[in-house]
């Protein structure tokens, strides 16, 4: 019996890397995306754009003999980065459903399907969740409560689950680069990420595919609900 990952994002960045990553390490992987990169006789992909819930509600997980079955909730975005009176409301709903409301049906949809299976949820979060970021107004406000879904679900005390939330840091992914393309006028912190990037700041995506592998593989050593990947030591 094979592991099993299902990941979300998997066209770029994070959820490519980690779906990579994991295909190395003998896993089935399903992917569900609006693009893929991957060919693998492993992985299984769904084109879906996940902001679109008829779509994520009439989603199936897989179901069959599995050692044990992993949920990346990774799809994320940072939105149209503008004050909010600004923000035209089909992009705040939008964006709310893409970042909160799909990992939420997902979480549910994947609680159920292994309801008697050891399983494991990993929320891929933000310090933004943490920090009230100008013009990141959907984006800081889905991501804390990406945070207290996990927390809550922790407390819900599901059979034979195991959840984190885990804030990968700055990544070199394409949400830095359109971070990069948005306005100083409002964004006052646009000089920074610039400097993230210029300065070679950013983290590689492989190098966070890789601690995500460790925290799964030794999931105990982690006592706390939500994770940074910088205390993930790989040596």
């Amino acid at each position: 019996m094979q592991k099993v990952a299902l990941i979300t994002g998997t066209g770029s960045g994070i959820g490519k890397a980690i779906a990579e990553f994991l295909l190395k390490k003998d896993y089935l992987v399903y992917g569900y995306s609006r693009s893929n990169a991957i060919s693998h006789t492993n992985f299984t992909f769904t084109e879906v754009d996940l902001s679109n819930l008829d779509a994520v509600k009439q989603l199936e997980f897989p179901k069959g003999n599995q050692q044990g079955t992993l949920l990346i909730n990774n799809a994320a975005t940072i939105g149209s980065i503008l004050p909010l009176h600004l923000k035209k409301e089909e992009d705040i709903i939008n964006e709310y459903k893409l970042n909160i409301i799909t990992p939420t049906l997902l979480c549910s949809k994947f609680i159920n399907t292994y309801y008697n299976d050891e399983k494991i949820i990993i929320n891929i979060g933000s310090g933004a969740a943490n920090n009230a970021i100008a013009s990141w107004n959907t984006y800081c406000a889905t991501k804390s409560a990406l945070d207290m879904l996990t927390e809550v679900i922790t407390a819900e005390k599901h059979e034979k689950l195991k959840i984190l939330s885990v804030h990968p840091g700055v990544v070199d992914t394409n949400m830095q680069r359109e971070i990069r393309k948005s306005d100083s006028k409002y964004f006052p912190l646009l000089r920074k990420f610039k400097a993230y990037h210029s300065n070679n700041e950013l983290e590689n995506p492989d190098i966070v595919a890789q601690k995500l592998y460790y925290v799964i593989q030794n999931f105990d050593e982690f006592t706390k609900n939500i994770l940074s990947i910088r205390d993930v030591n790989l040596n």
